[in-house]
């Protein structure tokens, strides 16, 4: 299954480690697109708080980056108000529809089908996005929502210049968006291909802006552009309908901590990805792992061996379900059990997932696996000269999500459905299996590895991060929060390093095309590392950090993204 897919992946953009972006303001916007940066920052600068900007570039987004941008997915946001004790989160993953099957999804051999799970109408789930973002902007904005919209579809009209990155995602996967009749008409060129610079524009997606700021957004839920989903979807074999989109409801929960020197972690639960990263830092948050200097061959060592414990112990409670109460979720936040996880780390060796696995899970670890979410995410950070923040990470699953735009709306759908594991100790897109408590049912969210971050230190924000990456989410944040909130080294200089990912099954350690990078890893091979290039880039950064009165935000290159300051 996977390699069916390999012909689509995208490469790395050439770009040096010095063009990671910074800038230094009052308040900050960091995402992958520099004219939806821009357009945050122009509704900052027009009295608009950071719960305006977050809502306007969650749309801006759909416009300018559509891989990932959209308002047919779903993610997470951890949010802060200035005077709030503590961050909240919104769940706003995806949801199968009610009137899924999952012998629909099975081929004759009874393994998920790609073609069915990950791609076309039947892999939509009830997306979130809209709902989350008009919430969010209700409760806590100060502008009218109305005009916001207006001036999104403004936005989708006069279009936005694409990067060298999106061409060529645009160029590699015009034969999967063809398939749709909408997606073809917005994102394929039949007799030339995508440059550098060319303008997208989505007139569609304008007229349906303008419909949101006529009717809110019951349109999208129980109104004309439901109406118009579930018949695009209904009549070319997915089963999302309006009665999906009437019932489906964020989830508004607490986010999950720990500490790392004096600051406060906080992230997303479970079925989010955010665990996965707070056992990688309560595993190494010990004076042996603390002493070791970043980005070095031993600091690259230990981060793959409690990565690779943490991945273990996710199957026992990734995905929606009963995991508040499962005993290995519970570990994850007790200091004895993770003293007693770094003591399992063999300074001198690459110890073997399995080997691993039977003194973690005993009997039966055999069965152990895990699911994936897509890679194509995306993530941006927004922080206000007030102090408000959020942090966001949101997917359609794979680049372009479904690869299905709803007829007459431009918006283009998820493909959440491949999140789930439908068949326990089978791979999907990712190479990787399925655990479960993932396993698919109607009504249900798939897990994800999304793990957006919002620092704290007494009450004060002091960063945000996240990144999209699938997998490799929680390893390469836990990399950077331990450089840059343990060893002070410079934001930019983290962000800007090369990027090594393990997720315990396949037992390899992954790293990005980097010279610098590889003469490091080559010292790990005589711990007996099996060590992999990655032929495209691992995760994409995207932080606002502030000291005192002032933000500095910093978009990563690896995607050529934009951070902005007002």
């Amino acid at each position: 299954m996977q390699e069916q897919y390999e012909k689509y992946r995208t490469g790395h953009i050439e770009a040096s480690k010095d063009e990671v972006h910074v800038a230094r303001g009052r308040g900050a916007v960091a995402s992958v697109s520099r004219e939806a940066t821009q357009f945050a920052i122009g509704v900052l600068k027009d009295g608009g708080n950071a719960f305006d900007a977050a809502f306007a570039l969650a749309f801006a987004l759909a416009v300018c980056h559509p891989q990932a941008g959209n308002l047919g997915g779903g993610g997470y946001i951890v949010f802060k108000e200035k005077k709030a004790r503590e961050p909240l989160v919104f769940n706003y993953r995806e949801q199968s529809p009610a009137g899924a099957e999952k012998k629909c999804y099975l081929t004759d051999d009874g393994t998920a089908d790609p073609d069915k799970t990950a791609f076309g109408p039947s892999s939509v789930c009830v997306p979130g996005t809209v709902q989350a973002f008009f919430l969010l902007q209700e409760r806590y904005g100060v502008l009218e929502c109305r005009d916001l919209l207006k001036s999104l579809a403004g936005l989708a009209r006069a279009g936005c210049r694409i990067s060298a990155y999106q061409a060529q995602c645009l160029n590699r996967l015009a034969q999967k968006l063809s398939f749709s009749p909408e997606s073809k008409k917005l994102y394929v060129r039949d007799r030339e291909v995508f440059r550098k610079d060319d303008i997208l524009t989505n007139s569609n997606l304008a007229n349906t802006f303008e419909i949101l700021a006529r009717e809110g957004m019951d349109a999208f839920y129980r109104g004309r552009i439901a109406d118009r989903i579930e018949d695009d979807l209904t009549r070319n074999g997915g089963v999302l309908t309006v009665r999906d989109l009437k019932n489906y409801e964020i989830r508004e929960v607490r986010p999950i901590q720990t500490e790392l020197r004096d600051c406060t972690v906080w992230t997303v639960p479970p079925e989010g990805g955010g665990a996965i990263l707070v056992e990688i830092i309560n595993i190494l948050n010990k004076q042996d792992f603390l002493k070791i200097k970043p980005f070095t061959p031993d600091y690259y060592h230990y981060i793959a061996q409690a990565a690779k414990i943490a991945f273990i112990d996710r199957m026992a409670y990734m995905g929606d379900g009963d995991w508040d109460d499962t005993m290995v979720y519970r570990a994850i936040f007790d200091t004895r059990s993770m003293d007693e996880r770094f003591t399992l780390i063999d300074a001198g060796r690459d110890k073997p997932t399995m080997e691993y696995a039977a003194k973690l899970h005993g009997a039966g670890c055999e069965e152990l696996s895990i699911s994936e979410a897509g890679q194509e995410t995306t993530h941006f950070s927004v922080v206000d000269a007030e102090g408000n923040a959020v942090s966001n990470s949101y997917t359609l699953n794979l680049r372009y999500g479904s690869k299905w735009a709803i007829e007459g709306t431009g918006m283009l759908m998820n493909g959440s459905m491949d999140s789930f594991a439908f068949v326990p100790g089978k791979p999907n897109y990712f190479g990787v299996m399925g655990n479960r408590m993932n396993l698919f049912e109607p009504n249900k969210r798939p897990a994800s590895n999304m793990a957006p971050v919002l620092v704290t230190k007494k009450g004060e924000i002091q960063m945000l991060i996240g990144s999209p990456g699938g997998p490799t989410i929680p390893t390469s944040l836990a990399s950077i929060l331990f450089a840059v909130l343990v060893h002070d080294i410079d934001p930019a200089v983290s962000i800007g390093e090369g990027r090594v990912h393990h997720q315990a099954w396949p037992d390899v350690l992954y790293g990005e095309q980097d010279a610098a990078l590889f003469d490091k890893l080559v010292h790990l091979e005589a711990k007996g590392y099996i060590i992999e290039e990655r032929g495209e880039p691992i995760g994409d950064m995207h932080a606002v950090f502030k000291k005192r009165e002032q933000c500095m935000g910093i978009s990563d290159y690896r995607r050529e993204g934009f951070a902005a300051v007002y």
